[in-house]
């Protein structure tokens, strides 16, 4: 696993693999998978997030590259709103670790994507909708790794038309 500059992300993804996002959180880490063409993300699931599951949820998202031909990761990493490190950057920065080390996703770019405020964005979205505790959590964790993977993909389209 290298991080990657966004152009060579688009380079990745032009074989026609997919994007995965991921919305790493202290609990959680919601999961998004674009479509083969890369304009399009939808919600995948969650993974549970704790000392226990670190094995397991580096088998399940290597599953799930083996499986969708993901040739490349969004990571959702926030900035304080000054735009210093956070706590929150430094826990996503170690989780992403983890899965280098792990030895399985080598062969990935990934890029962090700037996710500041994508939950509270999400959260007012979800407003009004009968959906309640976990539930609407494991709903929010999905759905801010979409919103961080089609940011993404929008920008990644607007670049290609400049290219054109």
């Amino acid at each position: 696993m290298k991080a990657v500059t966004f152009r060579q992300l688009r380079e990745a993804i032009k074989g026609g693999g997919r994007l995965l996002g991921m919305d790493i959180g202290v609990r959680n880490v919601g999961v998004a998978i674009s479509d083969r063409g890369c304009r399009i993300a939808s919600p995948h699931s969650v993974l549970y997030r704790n000392q226990s599951t670190i094995l397991s949820n580096i088998d399940k998202l290597g599953v799930l590259v083996q499986r969708h031909s993901v040739t490349g990761l969004v990571i959702g990493c926030p900035l304080e709103l000054a735009g210093h490190r956070s706590s929150q950057e430094r826990m996503v920065k170690t989780f992403i670790s983890e899965l280098h080390n792990s030895g399985k996703f080598q062969e990935l770019g990934y890029v962090y994507w700037d996710e500041r405020l994508t939950t509270a964005a999400v959260s007012r979205t979800l407003q009004g909708l009968p959906i309640e505790g976990l539930q609407r959590k494991l709903i929010l964790d999905k759905m801010a790794a979409v919103s961080i993977l089609q940011e993404c993909l929008d920008n990644l389209w607007r670049l290609e038309q400049g290219d054109s």
